[in-house]
């Protein structure tokens, strides 16, 4: 027989190791075996690995594991606890015994080269992983120090802040660090976990998924929302005095006076646990799940609460407490966040400005939508563009700003096409009477082109500009003004130069004008006050509260904004905005009481007997006034101000001055 080529022998060994199955050695055995903790990372024990410290990473490690049904392992974690440790022996364990691409993405470039080195470190202190990890070599690409080639696969380790870095490695394994530091959206693709989570299409059995962070500020932390589509597991302790199994939790954390020494309560029988207890308790601890589902998300929260003894005690948290809590006191907000986000793993509630939809909801009032009440004294409209509708509202403006929801309907149909837009034409010049049987029209009505149908409103707004029809944008910066001075000019001639009578463009504060709606909610009855008709849905509640103002923190600076949940809905909420910007643009917010008078008096004058000048009303009161005919009915105020005809008398420019 002649001699074989090496080659083949070589194709022959990898081919048969490609079809045997995956060891079936657990994660956290592995790392019990195989995993040493480098010197030169400076961790505070290093040498072989001990499970036994931080027996709560051992589930964890476990559902990371080939063999484990989870597809994607979530851990909601204080800092400095297991989270990088358990993403090492993850990537350990899957070179050593399952092999393929695996993708490490960390928020920043300072932290990737800092984890890359963790991980180089690692490999060279565990032999199993050196001997299968191509050695660096300076003309070598093949080891880097975001690239680390293996028997069937490579490493790579990149920020998450590129589009290419998440689109173009397919990867069997995704470990996505300290996520709630992403940037929200990628390159205008679309939020970075899901782009990660593409990686992994092609291993749809196979792949594993392990996200990790601090979580950072309640309805903006990523990890707290991966957290919640899990099964939400808790780190449950037995209590030594009475055996009850129990979530530490920092409201049953006390301390002295002097504060030189810290204890828990045990909830179920009140004694003290010293923290002498923890080593016991957290081995015979237990993850429990408190929520269904399907079983591919197994999602981890444990607080710093639960850290072994040696590292931080619960006194040294305490402490850490009480200055966040002084600071918090002052009005600083940044410390308890800190506390609350990295030692007790737990979202910050924020919000500066809220208000529950139901509080609204209980005022709603006995009119009917299309309806004017007696104190709405000037009508404008909002129109918010969908993909697929035009929702409409129409807001009545009394003195104060006081104001009334008039009307609030959707126009189903694509803005693309014409035919909705005619049914909104059809809707602001069709005439509402007051009780008084006068007609009101809109006076001016604000229309979003923010969305994907820009030219469409600047088509529909160009031709009635006479109608005060207003395209407008939003622009959520702090001290933007609720409506510019004057617009934008859309539309260029042939020459460059705008066109005086084209389409335009009004600039909206929105954050200031969500500030001055947020300040007035609580009204009733009043100046400023809102008014809703019991006709409103519940869905339009749910809407006008779905955003909260926040208080965020940026390289030590406080900075306030609006924000809400991807998955809700606000439209409701920014019709109430582009309401307000139409009132400002008419300077209702000028208008004095005698103004409000005079508009009173055209739009209700006193019913009187036109045959019998001077008579007084019937003593009985309206049930015994004379019923009117056509003839005798009260003839609409002449100013077409009041009756939402144009004035003659007024320009686009003074129209606000001049109301």
């Amino acid at each position: 027989m002649g001699t074989v080529a090496d080659g083949f022998i070589t194709w022959l060994d990898g081919f048969a190791g490609g079809l045997q199955p995956d060891p079936d050695m657990w994660v956290d055995d592995w790392a019990d075996q195989y995993m040493v903790i480098p010197k030169k990372t400076g961790a505070a024990e290093p040498g072989p690995y001990r499970g036994e410290r931080t027996p709560y990473a051992r589930d964890v490690m476990r559902c990371l594991s080939p063999s484990h049904p989870a597809r994607t392992v979530v851990v909601v974690g204080a800092s400095q606890m297991l989270k990088t440790q358990c993403g090492l022996n993850f990537v350990g364990a899957s070179i050593h015994q399952a092999p393929s691409n695996i993708l490490v993405l960390l928020p920043t470039l300072g932290i990737t080269k800092r984890v890359s080195a963790r991980l180089s470190a690692t490999i060279a202190a565990v032999p199993e992983l050196r001997e299968r990890v191509a050695e660096p070599r300076s003309r070598d690409a093949r080891n880097t120090v975001d690239t680390k080639e293996f028997d069937g696969g490579t490493l790579y380790v990149a920020t998450a802040g590129s589009a290419s870095n998440l689109a173009e490695i397919p990867a069997r394994y995704v470990w996505g660090d300290e996520i709630d530091r992403w940037n929200a959206n990628v390159d205008d693709e679309g939020d970075p976990v899901d782009l990660a989570e593409a990686r992994r299409s092609t291993f749809e059995y196979t792949s594993k998924g392990y996200y990790t962070s601090s979580p950072t500020i309640k309805g903006l932390s990523r990890i707290h929302k991966l957290y919640l589509a899990g099964d939400q597991r808790r780190y449950h302790v037995p209590c030594p005095h009475c055996g009850h199994m129990h979530v530490l939790e920092w409201e049953n954390i006390r301390a002295d006076d002097a504060r030189t020494r810290a204890w828990a309560i045990c909830p179920e029988c009140g004694a003290e646990i010293d923290e002498g207890a923890k080593t016991a308790m957290l081995a015979g601890g237990e993850w429990r799940a408190t929520a269904q589902c399907d079983g591919l998300i197994a999602s981890f929260q444990i607080s710093a609460l639960y850290m072994p003894l040696g590292w931080v005690s619960w006194l040294s948290l305490y402490r850490q407490y009480d200055k966040a809590k002084k600071a918090l006191d002052r009005g600083d907000q940044e410390p308890m966040q800190v506390f609350y986000n990295t030692r007790l793993a737990l979202v910050w509630d924020a919000a500066v400005e809220s208000i529950k939809s139901s509080v609204l909801q209980a005022r709603a009032e006995d009119y009917r939508l299309r309806t004017i009440p007696a104190g709405a004294l000037v009508l404008t409209a909002a129109v918010d563009v969908q993909a697929n509708r035009l929702e409409l509202m129409i807001m009545g403006w009394g003195e104060g700003l006081e104001r009334w929801v008039i009307d609030h309907q959707v126009l189903w149909g694509a803005p693309a096409e014409d035919q909705v837009w005619k049914d909104l034409d059809e809707v602001l010049r069709a005439p509402l009477v007051r009780g008084s049987g006068v007609p009101m029209t809109v006076l001016a009505t604000l229309v979003d082109s923010g969305g994907h149908n820009t030219q469409d409103v600047y088509n529909f707004t160009r031709a009635r500009r006479h109608r005060k029809v207003l395209a407008i944008k939003g622009a959520s910066r702090p001290g933007r003004p609720i409506i510019a001075n004057k617009p934008s000019k859309i539309d260029i001639n042939h020459r460059g130069r705008s066109e005086k009578l084209g389409a335009e463009l009004w600039m909206i504060g929105t954050d200031t004008a969500k500030d001055w709606l947020a300040h007035r909610w609580q009204l009733s009855a009043g100046p400023g006050a809102i008014h809703f008709s019991s006709d409103l849905p519940d869905e339009f509640y749910a809407q006008l509260t779905a955003e909260r103002r926040m208080v965020r923190y940026r390289k030590g600076h406080a900075i306030s904004e609006w924000i809400k949940d991807n998955a809700d809905r606000n439209e409701a909420l920014d019709l109430c905005v582009y309401n307000l910007a139409a009132a400002y643009f008419l300077g209702l917010h000028r208008r004095q009481p005698h103004d409000w008078a005079a508009m009173r008096a055209k739009l209700d004058p006193p019913t009187r007997d036109l045959f019998v000048m001077g008579t007084a009303a019937p003593p009985g009161g309206a049930e015994d006034a004379p019923v009117q005919t056509s003839a005798s009915k009260p003839k609409p105020a002449a100013s077409g101000l009041f009756v939402g005809q144009p004035d003659p008398g007024f320009g686009s420019a003074d129209w606000s001055a001049r109301l």
